[in-house]
């Protein structure tokens, strides 16, 4: 937890001096939220891991002309939604093509029964979850994926507090619809 209290604009300076390490704990602090923008792009899990670490291969590789360093967090994001744009203008270009993930075979065993239906409510709500619209989707995963807190996620979609909470609010509002759930009261 030592990188967490460590700023963006230390790591990367890290980073830019030759420290690996230091590119690690910047991915490892915004792996999900990259996740939760390209996940709309991607036809599975896999695809949308694929396409974060892509992310990530740019970051470092154009590391050196980010500007504002202590702005990782909105550069990345903005590298996300190009890759998520070039994955489903290729997706529009291959249409003829079959994309589908490989199922894996699952046990039939009673041990595996829970993890089954823990994997299939979890796939549930990411198929959900990426139905939403961009800035919704990143609210939900900063927050409750990346556990930042409000203000961190407020900056990172560049609005205010309360903007960030009322985008918030919609947005599990429109999952629980999704999910055939009550519906999400304020205060709750």
């Amino acid at each position: 937890m030592e990188e967490r209290q460590t700023s963006d604009a230390d790591l990367v300076a890290r980073t830019l001096s030759g420290d690996r390490e230091a590119f690690r704990g910047l991915y490892d602090r915004y792996a999900p939220l990259v996740r939760a923008v390209v996940y709309g792009a991607a036809t599975d899990y896999s695809m949308a891991l694929d396409l974060t670490q892509e992310c990530f291969l740019r970051a470092y590789r154009n590391l050196g002309r980010l500007y504002d360093a202590a702005g990782f967090g909105r550069w990345i994001v903005v590298v996300a939604r190009q890759v998520a744009r070039e994955r489903r203008r290729s997706l529009r270009r291959d249409r003829h093509c079959f994309v589908g993930g490989d199922w894996p075979e699952v046990a039939s065993s009673a041990d595996h029964l829970q993890d089954v239906e823990t994997a299939e409510e979890v796939e549930q709500l990411m198929r959900r979850l990426a139905g939403l619209p961009e800035r919704e989707r990143i609210a939900v995963c900063a927050f409750f994926f990346d556990q930042h807190d409000a203000r961190q996620a407020a900056d990172l979609l560049g609005v205010s507090l309360s903007g960030f909470y009322g985008i918030l609010g919609r947005a599990l509002r429109r999952l629980a619809a999704l999910l055939g759930r009550r519906e999400v009261r304020k205060g709750e």
